[in-house]
């Protein structure tokens, strides 16, 4: 009873029209206009990766978690309730914008939202970037990674891997970056062969999403995802570099409302089974990524 793979993300923004353009002619994704002013925006067969809904701030409202079928849906859900966490059973309308057959949503110890989902709805059209992104590298392992902000860090590493099955990967200490100077704790899960799928920072950020990876096949696709933040004034959180514990050649940019994405390939593929040794880094790459302060 484990999630399987990350399959959306949703964000709220005051100002959805950046997101498009954002989206669109930087990141590389097909964009299309949803009801109530919603964006979807498409990485690959699937209906959309991440949905972006008009509001009064800019900020990540719930990371979107697939299980493979109804019956680990079922299971999942029913586990959870036993231990009784609160669990809202969503039908109707936010199915339907979700595009799943059955979802359910619970809270984590920090104030991160997760909905749980399963059944993707979608006609399966052939992803076409407007910029011509080859591909994103997703499938089974899904969209990509999310890192999620978890002050009350011990409580809500506990609950992603008790209750939801994520398995560690592995642990970075960031000097300075915690409460009152300490050193913040950074830990990696896995669900898939992906080497991590979700990070837990012991930090707080008003965007709720510390940042999210989206995959490309190649180092061509990065370069040219390099070019388009120059070209559209998009200022980089961190420069290029290759991290140490998923091998990812990639960079920072900062996304509409403070959120940072990281734009990479190359990212390690597990065999957990044969290779499940959590170990500890002391630096996050092993060249490059220069963090850059947020604009203004």
């Amino acid at each position: 009873m484990t999630l399987d793979r990350l399959a959306y993300l949703v964000f709220a923004s005051a100002d959805v029209s950046r997101w498009r353009v954002f989206g669109s002619d930087v990141l590389g994704l097909a964009a299309r206009e949803g009801a109530d002013g919603a964006l979807y925006l498409k990485a690959d067969s699937r209906a959309f990766r991440i949905l972006v809904v008009p509001g009064e701030t800019d900020r990540l409202l719930a990371s979107g978690w697939e299980v493979a079928s109804r019956e680990a849906f079922d299971a999942l859900r029913e586990k959870l309730v036993a231990t009784g966490l609160d669990v809202r059973v969503r039908d109707g309308a936010v199915l339907a914008q979700r595009h799943v057959s059955g979802l359910f949503d619970v809270t984590d110890p920090s104030g991160n939202l997760i909905e749980v989902c399963w059944g993707p709805v979608s006609d399966f059209a052939r992803f076409v970037s407007p910029v011509g992104v080859k591909a994103f590298v997703t499938g089974d392992m899904g969209m990509g990674h999310v890192v999620l902000p978890a002050p009350d860090f011990d409580a809500t590493c506990d609950f992603w891997t008790t209750h939801l099955g994520m398995g560690l990967s592995d642990i970075l200490r960031l000097p300075g970056f915690g409460p009152d100077g300490a050193d913040a704790r950074v830990h990696f899960y896995h669900c898939n062969p992906r080497q991590h799928s979700l990070a837990l920072g012991e930090v707080t950020v008003p965007s709720g999403c510390i940042h999210f990876m989206l995959e490309v096949p190649d180092v061509d696709e990065v370069g040219l995802a390099l070019d388009r933040c120059t070209a559209h004034k998009v200022p980089l959180a961190g420069t290029l570099g290759r991290h140490v514990n998923d091998d990812m050649i990639s960079f920072y940019m900062w996304g509409p409302g403070g959120t940072q994405v990281e734009f990479g390939c190359g990212g390690a593929i597990k065999d957990w089974a044969a290779d499940n040794i959590v170990f500890e880094t002391t630096r996050g790459s092993h060249w490059g990524h220069q963090w850059l302060p947020f604009p203004g």
